[in-house]
């Protein structure tokens, strides 16, 4: 009896951890952070909405990690873009920096004719 309740502890166990590692498959670093805090003005893939696309050829504040760390931490003056640095950690920063690119990447860049 007790083989069969650590079997069974076993292969729950085993599938616990198998559905872990697949939402985390689900959602890439940065995901959730951006979902929550910049998807409402930005959109949920870059589009914009309250605030502008992020899929036009040029960001306005810089297209490195560096340069979008840095728009997130304090923000844009004169903008509706807030400072998030006290907000947010630094790792979820980066991380959302990181799915910023990653989404850009994917998407080819908006281009405007007139």
């Amino acid at each position: 009896m007790a083989t069969t309740l650590k079997k069974l502890f076993s292969i729950g166990l085993f599938f616990l951890v198998m559905n872990r590692l697949s939402a985390q498959k689900q959602n890439p670093p940065g995901a959730d952070v951006y979902m929550n805090y910049c998807s409402a003005c930005h959109g949920k893939n870059l589009e914009g909405g309250q605030a502008p696309s992020l899929l036009t050829s040029k960001w306005k504040q810089g297209e490195t990690k560096k340069a979008i760390i840095q728009t997130i931490k304090k923000g844009v003056a004169n903008t509706s873009m807030m400072a998030w640095e006290n907000m947010l950690t630094e790792k979820q920063i980066e991380a959302v920096a990181d799915y910023m690119l990653l989404l850009k990447k994917k998407k080819p860049a908006s281009t405007s004719k007139g």
